[in-house]
């Protein structure tokens, strides 16, 4: 089922359902998927900001002044950043567009959304098609980029879901490495620091970057994950056994890059697993690092990435093989 013409603060928003999953879409801020609520439980896996309700907002702003949560995707870079005379804002120049609804309608047993939008800094075209299964908890979601321009386009890509925590959850990473980005603390690690997934050595204590913590601990921090075995990843509540899986294709993505606030940002409390094209996730510190993506004129960049949610007896493996299928 589909309702292409719901609302959400004023503003149009696109409602999916099927007898196991709510998806809602915003296409007024950036396309982003604003709920992705499991029906069995009531749970909505995504993070909502307590104190920002969904708006519009210039491409100029703030990100995170402006930032209702949800999830959200972003080109051509995370970080802001200057290069070549340009300034990209943080998440990049699409997060904040309103964009057009080609179509909205079901597909069969599916409903299908396909958005686009033009960037207003890079000459380039973006779709975003959003498949809700009729017959499985799963959503689809795929990308394309085109290069209108004459010239190459440097870019990093990356898709940046915010999941609402729970008291006792874990990430399960198939990873081997772990790199510092950025902590509020020297309980996560100093910066460029490299350690074995999931076991962080630091000030004399080995800490599980793997389990969540809670909003008390007053800190956050940024680092990567390289070195993937697989390309998903699952955030699971290790009491009640709900989870989360995305899965994304690891030649394209091969690098995660987490962002864990535990109440240390702004009073944020929010886990965020990104898969990216790049690392370092910004745009010209990956270009200067050469692992930076190229666009040629007239070229496409496709990307799609499958999510499921899942809940005690069914194990996170055996959501994998749903999405794999």
């Amino acid at each position: 089922m589909i309702n292409a013409d719901a609302r959400i603060c004023g503003m149009r928003a696109i409602e999916m359902e099927n007898e196991w999953l709510q998806v809602t879409i915003l296409p007024e801020v950036g396309a982003k998927i604003y709920d992705l609520l499991c029906k069995r439980t009531g749970r909505n896996f995504l993070w909502h900001n307590p104190r920002i309700a969904p708006q519009p907002y210039p491409i100029e702003g703030i990100f995170d002044n402006y930032w209702c949560g949800g999830w959200d995707d972003c080109f051509p870079t995370c970080d802001a950043c200057e290069l070549r005379g340009e300034h990209y804002p943080g998440l990049g120049e699409l997060r904040s567009l309103h964009w057009e609804v080609e179509s909205a309608d079901s597909h069969g047993e599916d409903s299908l959304a396909r958005l686009s939008a033009f960037g207003p800094i890079s000459p380039v075209r973006a779709e975003k098609r959003v498949v809700l299964a009729g017959n499985a908890p799963v959503l689809r979601m795929q990308y394309e980029i085109t290069n209108l321009g004459m010239l190459p386009l440097d870019f990093i890509w990356g898709t940046h879901p915010a999941l609402q925590p729970t008291g006792e959850m874990s990430l399960r990473i198939p990873a081997r490495t772990g790199i510092v980005g950025e902590a509020s603390t020297l309980a996560f690690g100093a910066p460029g620091q490299r350690y074995h997934w999931p076991s962080l050595e630091t000030i004399g204590q080995v800490v599980d970057i793997s389990r969540v913590q809670g909003s008390d601990l007053g800190a956050y921090c940024g680092h990567y994950v390289t070195d993937l075995e697989e390309g998903w990843y699952a955030v699971e509540d290790r009491l009640t056994g709900e989870g989360f899986l995305l899965q994304f294709p690891l030649d394209i993505c091969p690098y995660l890059w987490l962002w864990l606030t535990y109440g240390g940002y702004r009073g944020h409390h929010h886990v965020i697993v990104e898969p990216w094209t790049s690392y370092p996730v910004n745009l010209a510190k990956a270009i200067s690092q050469k692992t930076s993506r190229c666009l040629r004129p007239g070229e496409k960049f496709s990307v799609e990435v499958c999510a499921t949610v899942y809940t005690r007896p069914e194990t996170c493996q055996e959501a994998l093989k749903r999405v794999s299928q």
